[in-house]
């Protein structure tokens, strides 16, 4: 059974391997979509040199808010729900990251997260950490500009997640939560084609500032024309080509 992601979640700490076990997939899925498709091929061949494994289990937390922030993370597989508090309440999930995104900036300015993210799913994740980040810029200084374009990145999907909860239009804002979630929304796009998302009605009426039975209605009419189909606290985005055609339609 996939977790409720209101549940607590195991404290353990995610088991880390080598990172010779990155196979060829692995280094496909990390260099052909995201941050690291933007970058030099030297550069990108640094980060990857520096990295370690993680691993984790359904509902086990990687960090959460409050935490020291120790070095960024790049998704493998499967999927980490990520969460916001707020002084008046949370935390409360807000986005989910799909492989190919990398995230953790918070590092840079040797802050706490200010997010908690936890795996909707068996999942695999590369880190890199901030000793090493300090090693590479050392070792060539101009490298910082790579990282950097990590934080402007994932500061755009930010700024384009608030702009989509301005959509007056249910439909339109319902769309265009689900083409961020996917990855394809803000930012450099993920390179995925269906995809399954850990979330339910529910869920996914928290994200839109909906209510759950226009949501439950939006997406009865998503997957009439076949752009969304549905189970048991899953949501599995068919056709996003055409879900895109959405935004620009009237309700």
């Amino acid at each position: 059974m996939l977790p409720n992601l209101g549940q607590s979640f195991s404290l353990r700490a995610p088991i880390s391997e080598a990172v010779k076990t990155l196979t060829g997939e692995d280094r496909r899925i990390l260099t052909t979509a995201g941050w690291l498709s933007l970058c030099e091929p030297a550069f990108v061949e640094a980060v990857l040199g520096k990295t370690r494994i993680q691993v984790l289990e359904p509902g086990e937390h990687l960090y959460r808010p409050g935490d020291p922030s120790n070095g960024i993370f790049g998704l493998l597989s499967g999927a980490f729900a990520v969460s916001f508090v707020v002084p008046e309440f949370g935390p409360t999930v807000s986005h989910i990251m799909l492989p190919g995104a990398w995230f953790g900036e918070t590092a840079f300015a040797r802050k706490p997260r200010n997010t908690g993210v936890h795996a909707m799913r068996a999942t695999r994740a590369v880190f890199l950490a901030m000793r090493d980040i300090d090693a590479l810029v050392q070792e060539e200084p101009s490298r910082w500009v790579d990282f950097a374009r990590l934080a402007v990145l994932n500061g755009e999907l930010a700024m384009g997640a608030a702009y989509d909860l301005m959509l007056r239009d249910p439909l339109h804002r319902c769309a265009a939560t689900l083409l961020r979630l996917e990855g394809l929304r803000h930012g450099q796009p993920l390179a995925h084609g269906q995809v399954e998302l850990d979330i339910s009605q529910a869920d996914l009426a928290h994200m839109t500032n909906l209510s759950r039975n226009s949501v439950g209605a939006i997406l009865r009419i998503l997957r009439e024309h076949q752009c969304v189909d549905m189970d048991y606290r899953q949501l599995m985005i068919t056709d996003p080509a055409r879900l895109k055609s959405f935004l620009h339609a009237d309700s």
